[in-house]
């Protein structure tokens, strides 16, 4: 078990986020901890404030790319640009090899689903709504469809 801290600094304001875990796990988890304080050398006028809601709405994404850094990700923002350029080209390319006019959308999403959770990905469906403009609902219905015909391929 190892402590791990990290700390950024934003407008005036520093933000401590410290890990008492394992950082055996696969699974992507926030900070134990998080300190925010007024930096030494502020503003005065940040100083007067101090940490305010505004302050807060700015640091969540300083955390968020703590936390990327922690589970030694990109930062967040371009992890999810990323994740979602391979999920839009994976799409492509299965669809290539069965031909565009093929049946087989399903099956496609349920392979590029099952790849995106085998990465670790915690929210593999979001992905795959992020990147084909669809519904979590809908894509529920297609993933459970391709399931059942790979369950039971006879009935195809």
């Amino acid at each position: 078990m190892r402590s791990v801290e990290l700390s950024r600094e934003d407008n005036g304001c520093v933000v401590t986020a410290r890990w008492h875990a394992d950082t055996g796990s696969t699974e992507i988890t926030g900070p134990d901890e998080v300190v925010i304080r007024v930096a030494e050398d502020a503003a005065p006028e940040i100083r007067d404030r101090g940490v305010t809601s505004e302050v807060l709405h700015r640091i969540a994404r300083q955390v968020d790319d703590m936390v990327a850094e922690f589970h030694e990700l990109p930062s967040v923002g371009a992890y999810q640009v990323m994740v979602r350029r391979y999920v839009e080209g994976r799409l492509a390319e299965l669809a290539q090899a069965r031909g565009a006019e093929a049946d087989g959308f399903e099956s496609d999403l349920l392979a590029v689903f099952d790849d995106v959770a085998g990465r670790g990905n915690p929210d593999p469906l979001r992905v795959l709504a992020a990147a084909t403009g669809r519904s979590r609902e809908d894509l529920d219905h297609l993933l459970d469809a391709a399931r059942r015909r790979h369950a039971h391929p006879d009935r195809e």
